[in-house]
């Protein structure tokens, strides 16, 4: 039982890496032995990344001691540890990342030591002899092994051999697998998926498919394989099995001239016809690479334009990588010939590197020309700017740069496993555009002996002392803002006299956080995550043996969600306005977009990152100079899944997955959030209830009489006494497993039958269940675990949820433990009823005519005489032992019964359908859209942004940011300048007519209209060439204009004229949830209803006609008429009839803003006036080539924000 709870929690820590990487993979590094050689930043950051990851035995080598400097890229290398052996200093501090790993200091690096290993890797030195020598050792490593027949036999296996250098801007990485090696998953995304939609007879058969609902529709990889299952019909020997479904899987070919979205297989004349369904599965075939020696590929590196190694880096097209590679060979040659690496900015040290270049770069010339097939050595022609900037720094270790290798570097490691695709060879990368232009004066740039040496020695000291000064906000401190934070504090932003960082992150911390978010440890979870990542930078505390990333770090910590209900404290627009700029570590987009909306509003710089995987991006946004984030586009949130899928057509266990999280809050959130409401405005709910019913809408009749209906349900169980309340909860989950897998799935088949064909307009268009649609069968319950299971987890959830059994308290693994089992299950079966089956409908949005059987009679009558009957009981319930709680899904809680009624409820559905069934593990990343995370992406993305830091600090042009991605599985790193500034221009649209209401002469020879009849629009922007940083600002002390003076304003200062204004005053959320946006109306100045003017309700409609006419209502008869209307039918008015709200013509801006947009201003500075509407006049479209004056009222659409200044 203990193994087991452990092995549970160990799955539900790395349950993220397990979603990125997968169980193999996990397993794989788990029995993996890796060392490290060298623990500078690039070093520490591997070993953190590798432990994080799950490695299961590193070694450790640097005898070296710290030396000050250390601590700029080092964060375990703490002011005392000055003097000591790097590794024996960091060994004990990188245990606590995974203390179920070893963590071991090497006494000597020797032979013996490199042997025990799978991976080695160095990241510090350059020295060609003893590199080449490790390499070779590491490629010729043998085994001895013995087959199944007990013959010995010595087979090749080589130790995979890893290098990283940093220098300055610049990193190179090579990797080495040996000379054999496979390769299972190039990519590690998940198999490809399609549908079979038909299979011909002949000789080479065609397959053609069809994208199932919710995947991406991605051309299939052609070099995989594809198998096929569940394909009705097809049977016989010829292609290997007894049918197609039993054959092996086949390559994907077609011949020229074959449809879209088909391939071809082998002969198919002698199987039997294809009768329907199927699906078909990408098995990705494993590759074999063959990996070069440091020696060869030392001269032979490759080019980014080809297929033999050395992928592109440099996306300006300007061949950085064979410049790198050109600095490193010539680095090494001065290593080889002084002893030691160029001193930093030393000019003749970085001549010497220059030439050394050169004449390695003229040897490459000579070898190529000498050979017969030409050496394939680097043809590279020597840019002395950037090979000589390459040796400057090359004895530098900026902390950002070796922030990013160490997530590329130890990736490489997880590469070893055969998923994803190694560097073939070396990879370069040069971050040169950073570099401060002009640089620095030399004195600004000499080190003075402490942490940021390294770091002054490029950017110089004055650069060092404003990041320092800085006042940051960073939004997140998750996986992202651990790495944000450590980053901070290292490189010494907000470290100054003036500096300060405020983090802001409201969640605390979870057991699965502890794999990447490499703050924390065990003992922090349940902690805030803001605290904690707050106190591991400046001060630890005795729980740890981790050092003060940097004492002088000025960090001030908020538990709360950065949105509009922290605005009025702590994130008032005062703080705002001191930011000097906003780093996100954000995983939602509401937030981002909040976020980016809000810097827009105060012009601040924001630095955006995200990951997915082995996937990352960075975007720097720049007032004035840069896209926001929203106009770059969101991020991809997937494919939507039709709800006619959902419903009725699941054919993959995803949908089964989606559905059962849907039933969730069907039947443990909304209906509670139902009975809560009723119970704080029972009187309101009623009295709306009954006026929709009383309704001569039969779509408000019949939805009102499901509410009422499905109120009275759950209130029937919340009142019931105490004893009784929790069978009632069974028979509920009884009845839920009886309506879901059996009564909707005869509705279903009563509505179509299988032999149903689909008719539209009396046409036969084939048989209905074809395609995706796959035909369901009822369930009986009792016939397999996955029934009892789904029984158990609801009935203890719909407990919870009606206080009928105590409630799960946070971190109690042992819940209900007694009650997981089938005994259990029975016992509440046995004391439940089988509810008898009465057929329902089905959807109306399926495809052909429905079957009448389907629909029986459901009049709005009936749905009234129901609603009414539900009513008047809610009328005279008693609420007030009403004890009912929604159920909060929470996927990282294991014992909570929440995703095991996801699990069980998916398979029900899936069996229905037969697909096959899901496990928990995968239910648990499907619904709770867990977002696949590891901690090497985090890293190289957070080194990334560090860099667009700093440009942003130097106020570099928008040409030298850079917007990012990182494909660590594909070794894929594309760069662009960052997106070019939206700027808004009036155009004109032409839009092509309806060719039906044209006349004769509108048509060409051709056919064709003719462009002058097309239909003309014009897009206005006002000012002309504005972007959504720019303002039209509003003058001092216009919060106490009124309307018409704002009106005037924009007329005299700028030519437009207010046409509306619909102000946005927040969002509503509805009895199920959802939110959507509401405006109020403020220009044209709406006129209110005052209901003391209504007439007596027991008047006929003409008498209240007469009586308004007395109260003189003008013009808005029928608006008073409709109120009194809809009271008459309430049967009353409000015991309190409110005063008219005033008229917006007579408010303030101010007051306008906080009446009807509900905005609290006390704490505001300034508001942007949202909702505005303007038109201009301007020379029209048709009197553009003519000299007659004609002037047209144009809207403005593209209006530039107004600000307003309280």
């Amino acid at each position: 039982m203990a193994d087991a709870a452990a092995e549970k929690r160990a799955a539900n820590k790395f349950s993220r890496q397990n979603a990125a990487l997968g169980a193999e993979t996990t397993k794989f590094l788990r029995e993996a032995k890796v060392l490290i050689v060298g623990l500078r930043g690039a070093g520490v950051e591997t070993a953190k990344n590798c432990l994080l990851q799950g490695v299961g035995h590193l070694s450790l080598y640097d005898p070296k001691p710290c030396a000050e400097s250390d601590r700029g890229a080092n964060f375990f290398i703490g002011a005392q540890d000055v003097g000591q052996p790097r590794d024996q200093v960091c060994a004990p501090r990188l245990q606590e990342l995974n203390p179920d790993a070893v963590v071991h200091v090497a006494e000597a690096l020797n032979e013996e030591l490199v042997a025990s290993c799978t991976c080695v890797v160095f990241t510090d030195g350059v020295n060609r002899a003893e590199l080449v020598r490790w390499n070779e050792f590491c490629r010729s490593r043998t085994k001895d092994v013995v087959d199944e027949r007990g013959v010995h036999s010595t087979v090749a296996a080589p130790i995979s051999f890893v290098w990283a250098v940093c220098a300055g801007l610049c990193l190179s990485i090579f990797v080495d697998h040996g000379d054999q090696f496979e390769c299972r998953d190039a990519d590690g995304e998940r198999p490809v998926v399609r549908l079979v939609e038909s299979i011909s007879c002949e000789k080479q058969g065609l397959v053609r498919y069809a994208v199932p609902d919710g995947l991406p529709a991605t051309s299939p990889p052609v070099d995989s394989l594809y198998a096929f299952s569940d394909v009705q019909g097809c049977c016989g020997s010829a292609l290997g099995g007894t049918g197609l479904n039993d054959c092996a899987p086949f390559p994907f070919t077609s011949n020229k001239g074959d449809p879209a979205n088909s391939f071809r297989i082998g002969d198919t004349t002698s199987l039997s016809p294809y009768e329907g369904g199927g699906l078909i599965t990408e098995t990705k075939r494993p590759k074999t690479l063959r990996f070069r020696s440091l020696g060869e590929r030392l001269v032979a590196p490759g080019t980014p334009f080809g297929s033999d190694g050395l992928p592109m880096t440099d996306y300006t097209f300007s061949g950085k990588e064979a410049q790198v590679h050109a600095g490193l060979v010539g680095l090494m040659e001065f290593e080889a010939s002084q002893k030691r690496l160029p001193n930093a900015n030393d000019e003749q040290d970085a001549e010497d590197v220059l030439s050394a270049a050169k004449t390695y770069a003229a040897a490459c010339q000579v070898l190529n020309t000498a050979t017969a097939d030409g050496a394939k050595a680097l043809d590279v022609t020597i840019d002395e700017s950037v090979v000589r900037a390459y040796a400057r720094h090359a004895s530098v270790e900026l902390q950002p740069v070796a922030t990013f290798a160490g997530g590329v570097v130890a990736q490489e490691v997880v590469k070893r496993s055969g998923k994803y695709t190694p560097i073939d060879g070396f990879a370069h990368f040069a971050f040169l555009e950073t570099m401060p232009d002009p640089p620095p004066a030399l004195a600004d740039r000499a080190p003075r002996g402490d942490r940021y040496d390294d770091l002054a020695s490029v950017f110089g000291r004055s650069f060092v002392e404003k990041l320092g000064d800085l006042n940051y906000f960073l939004v997140g401190s998750g996986a992202l803002g651990c790495e944000f934070v450590k980053n901070f504090a290292l490189c010494g932003v907000c470290c100054g006299p003036e500096g300060s960082l405020t983090i802001a992150d409201a969640d605390r911390i979870e057991l699965s956080n502890l794999t990447r978010q490499f703050l924390f440890r065990e003992h922090n979870v349940g902690q805030s995550k803001a605290l904690a990542a707050a106190a591991m930078a400046t001060n630890p505390g005795g729980r740890t043996r981790a050092p003060p990333m940097n004492e002088n770090l000025k960090v001030t910590c908020h538990e709360a969600y950065v949105g509009p209900s922290t605005e009025k404290e702590p994130f008032t627009d005062e703080f705002w306005e001191g930011l000097d700029g906003v780093c996100n570590a954000l995983d939602n987009m509401e937030a981002r977009f909040y976020v980016d909306k809000t810097c827009v509003t105060f012009e601040k710089s924001l630095l955006e990152s995200g990951t997915m995987g082995t996937s990352g991006n960075v975007d720097p946004i720049v007032p004035h100079k840069t896209k926001t984030y929203r106009e770059g586009g969101n991020a991809a949130e997937g494919q939507g899944v039709p709800m006619c899928t959902l419903r009725n057509f699941p054919h993959l266990i995803d949908h089964c997955i989606e559905w059962a999280r849907d039933k969730f809050a069907e039947l443990f959130e909304k209906p509670q959030r139902r009975v809560k409401k009723f119970c704080s405005e029972p009187q309101s709910t009623l009295q709306d209830l009954q006026r929709r019913l009383e309704s001569s809408d039969p779509a408000d009749v019949e939805s009102a009489s499901a509410e009422a209906l499905l109120l009275w349900q759950a209130l029937e169980v919340a009142t019931a006494p105490l004893e009784q309340r929790r069978q009632l909860c069974a028979q509920r989950s009884y009845d839920a497993f009886h309506g879901f897998f059996r009564d909707q799935i005869c509705d279903l088949i009563r509505a179509y039958p299988k032999d149903a064909r689909v008719m539209k307009n009396g046409q036969d268009k084939g048989p209905f269940w074809s395609g995706h649609k796959r035909f369901p069968t009822a369930a009986t319950y009792g016939d397999h675990a996955d029934q009892w299971r789904f029984l158990v987890s609801a009935t203890h959830i719909l407990s919870q949820c009606m206080g009928a059994q105590p409630r799960k308290e946070e971190g109690d693994d042992d819940y209900a433990s007694s009650e997981r089992n089938e005994v259990f299950a029975a016992s509440v079966a046995q004391a439940c009823v089988i509810p008898p089956y009465i057929p329902g409908t089905v959807d109306k949005d399926i495809e052909g005519d429905v079957n009448e059987a389907a629909t029986p009679d459901n009049s709005v009558d009936v749905a009234r005489a129901k609603g009414l009957e539900a009513l008047q009981r809610l009328s005279s319930v008693n609420l007030s032992a009403v004890d009912v709680e929604p159920a909060d899904f929470e996927k990282d809680d294991d014992y909570n019964f929440h995703i095991d009624f996801v699990t069980a409820c998916a398979n029900c559905r899936a069996r229905n359908y037969a697909i096959p069934p899901t496990d928990f593990d995968k239910a648990k990343l499907t619904a709770g859209r867990i977002i696949p995370a590891i901690a090497t992406t985090t890293a190289a993305v957070t080194g990334l942004v560090l860099l667009e830091m700093f440009k942003i600090l130097q106020d570099k042009p928008a040409t030298d940011l850079r917007t990012r991605q990182v494909g660590l599985a594909l070794n894929y790193y594309p760069s662009f300048d960052a997106d070019n500034l939206v700027t808004f221009k009036t155009k004109e649209v032409k839009t092509k007519p309806d060719a039906v209401s044209l006349p004769e002469q509108a048509f060409d020879d051709k056919g064709d209209i003719k462009s002058e009849f097309y239909e003309v629009s014009t897009i206005v922007a006002y000012p002309e060439g504005h972007s959504v940083w720019s303002k039209i600002e509003l003058p001092e002390g216009s919060a106490d204009w009124k309307v018409a003076e704002l009106k005037a304003w924009l007329s005299d200062e700028h030519k437009l004229t207010l046409t509306a204004w619909n102000l946005p005053c927040g969002e509503v959320t509805d009895s199920d949830g959802e939110k959507r946006a509401v405006s109020a109306r403020v220009y044209p100045a709406p006129v209110a209803v005052d209901l003391r003017k209504l007439p007596s309700l027991e008047l006929s409609k003409p008498q209240a006609m007469m009586a308004l006419q007395k109260q003189r209502v003008g013009g808005l008869m029928m608006k008073y008429l409709s109120e009194w209307s809809r009271y008459k039918q309430l049967g009353s008015l409000p015991d309190n009839i409110p005063e008219p709200e005033g008229s917006t013509a007579e408010m303030t801006l101010r007051e306008i803003l906080e009446v009807k947009g509900k905005m609290q201003l006390g704490h505001k500075r300034r508001v942007i006036l949202d909702g505005l509407s303007c038109s201009v006049t301007r020379a029209s479209p048709s009197a553009m080539d003519t000299d007659a004056p004609n002037e047209e009222e144009f809207d403005v659409e593209k209006l530039a924000p107004v600000l307003l200044r309280l």
